[in-house]
């Protein structure tokens, strides 16, 4: 029997929620329950990509800024363009440190794969996407239509 996505981390349903803080100047935020406006659109990257909490699992602060650094250095030396995301509950109660990646589909799962990552923001061009890189789902379209 198949896993449920909720089975791999119970924070999946939370994931359409999310508000995602891009680092850019000036800075950028982006609702995932709302279609992005023209401006967001010109300036995303395809996929957003964190190292925080593999496999669902909380880690401490202190390891998640570690592999965030880790991830920061690898993808500056593989010499992929990135920018910083903050992507949170929209509370703020919960925010993770993440990455815009201007990077093929394929290479963004195989990154959070990697990771220990049970999905991805993907951005098509005109719409966000929930992913799923650890486990099998089928891609959500955002925001939710229902």
């Amino acid at each position: 029997m198949r896993a449920t996505p909720e089975q791999h981390d119970p924070d999946w349903p939370r994931y359409p929620e999310t508000i995602l803080s891009f680092s850019t100047n000036p800075p950028v935020e982006i609702d995932l329950r709302e279609i992005p406006s023209a401006h967001a659109i010109a300036i995303l990257a395809a996929a957003v990509v964190t190292a925080f909490d593999p496999h669902g699992y909380d880690l401490s602060p202190a390891e998640n800024e570690a592999r965030q650094r880790d991830l920061d250095v690898r993808l500056t030396k593989d010499g992929y363009e990135f920018v910083s995301v903050e992507a949170c509950s929209p509370d703020r109660s919960h925010c993770e440190s993440s990455f815009a990646i201007v990077m093929p589909h394929e290479k963004a799962i195989a990154l959070a794969r990697e990771l220990g990552q049970v999905a991805i923001f993907w951005f098509d061009g005109k719409r966000f996407w929930i992913i799923g890189a650890l486990m099998e789902a089928d891609p959500s379209m955002l925001p939710r239509t229902s």
